[in-house]
């Protein structure tokens, strides 16, 4: 159990202060030790981890990796939070059914399962440490960081001060801190970790108002987790065909030619886009077309607010270029020819990562090699020869929108 104490500085002369200051409140203080921290938040891609009330952090230190995975929420009152957390200390990053700590790996293997980690978002921290003195005891450190948060696109910068306890300290040492430093520093109390002020980043709308036409046709946008939830939507499958459509995004890229950007709105529209199965799951793709016009995910742009949509309806039935030339009938005519081929790229890329999982049973995208006009993609693990034969079945769409062969192969066949 661990015992936090945060405030928010939102004048820097206060910040700056607080790093020559000798004493605060009736303790000595001893001069600052500057760190440099490197922090990336792991998660699944649908965030299980997260939705089972922890967060998991990666930081890279001079001497190794360590891993910590906190409880989200805790006990807090006056900006102090007891929360409870464990550590793994690796000497280099390996899966983590391989860890050393075996109530960690436990734990996240609970959670995990056979998913993926995958880097959520990136936390940099300059961070001057002062160890905090009662007569000879250290009973607790002030932490001054100076803070960058990173992710998709959109960066945020602030100060906090933190305090934790030693253990030394008890809480009558917490509480002389915390009220010198409300009182005496005039800062207010924000428990709230770099984990939630980037959760909340990533759900900020990025752009200005929505256009007022927007809001008509997409009255109510609701957070991923939300719409998986309310529509009850199958987690296990909606994961697996994320990292599927995110490796081949990866992968192909010199052939899909697509923007950084479009990575994260495949990661999003791949998540949901089987949010209509449990409304109609015999015409899916038009129940989740038309939650997603309702309610489209919060964590993209306005903008691609339309690509969630028409991946969604797109992702089912076969494709022909008659059915192409259908969709102009549609709103899907009325986007631009631009957003037009794009969401047709990703939907390419997403009708086959659907089909990388049909069976339901784990198998991996386990490589994919391009030659000149040919792409190989081999897949792995139980299921394999059903989710290669479906993957090629679902690449009409690929086969129609480039002039380049592609073919599955489950791991196990020669080539």
């Amino acid at each position: 159990m661990g015992t936090k104490a945060k405030y928010s500085v939102q004048k820097k002369d206060t910040f700056e202060a607080l790093m020559s200051e000798r004493n605060i409140g009736p303790f000595l203080l001893d001069a600052a030790t500057p760190k440099r921290l490197k922090d990336t938040y792991m998660d699944t891609v649908d965030m299980v981890i997260m939705s089972n009330g922890y967060y998991l952090r990666r930081r890279q230190k001079e001497k190794g990796i360590v891993y910590t995975i906190r409880s989200l929420g805790g006990i807090r009152k006056n900006g102090v939070r007891h929360s409870e957390e464990m550590e793994c200390l690796l000497e280099q990053d390996i899966p983590f059914e391989k860890w050393n700590d075996p109530d960690m790996k436990e734990l996240l293997t609970g959670i995990v399962g056979k998913s993926e980690l995958v880097p959520l978002f990136n936390v940099s921290c300059t961070r001057n440490v002062r160890k905090v003195v009662d007569k000879e005891s250290y009973v607790a450190e002030l932490s001054l960081d100076d803070v960058l948060i990173t992710v998709w696109e959109k960066k945020l910068e602030y100060l906090e001060i933190e305090v934790e306890m030693l253990s030394d300290g008890n809480n009558k040492d917490l509480e002389k801190l915390t009220s010198a430093l409300t009182k005496e520093c005039d800062l207010f109390p924000d428990p709230s970790s770099k984990f939630e002020r980037a959760l909340q980043l990533m759900e900020e709308a990025e752009e200005g108002p929505i256009p007022e036409e927007d809001m008509d046709f997409y009255p109510k946008p609701l957070s991923v987790q939300t719409l998986l939830e309310t529509h009850h939507v199958e987690r296990a499958h909606a994961r697996k065909v994320t990292e599927n459509a995110l490796r081949l995004f990866d992968e192909l890229k010199e052939i899909h030619g697509l923007g950084e950007e479009y990575r994260r709105v495949i990661w999003i529209a791949a998540l949901v886009h089987d949010v209509g199965v449990y409304t109609d799951m015999a015409d899916h793709h038009k129940a989740g077309r038309d939650i997603l016009m309702r309610s489209p995910p919060r964590e993209l742009p306005h903008r691609f607010w339309p690509v969630a949509v028409w991946t969604t309806f797109l992702h089912k039935k076969k494709m022909n270029r008659e059915k192409l030339e259908k969709l102009q009938l549609k709103p899907f005519g009325k986007m631009s020819a631009q957003m037009q081929e794009d969401t047709l790229k990703l939907a390419a890329l997403i009708r086959i990562a659907d089909g990388l999982d049909y069976s339901r049973m784990d198998s991996r995208l386990n490589g994919v090699i391009i030659e000149e006009k040919k792409t190989l993609i081999t897949v792995h693990g139980p299921g394999s020869y059903t989710n290669a034969a479906r993957a090629d079945e679902k690449s009409d769409l690929w086969r129609i929108l480039y002039d380049h062969e592609i073919t599955f192969r489950a791991a196990e066949q020669n080539p």
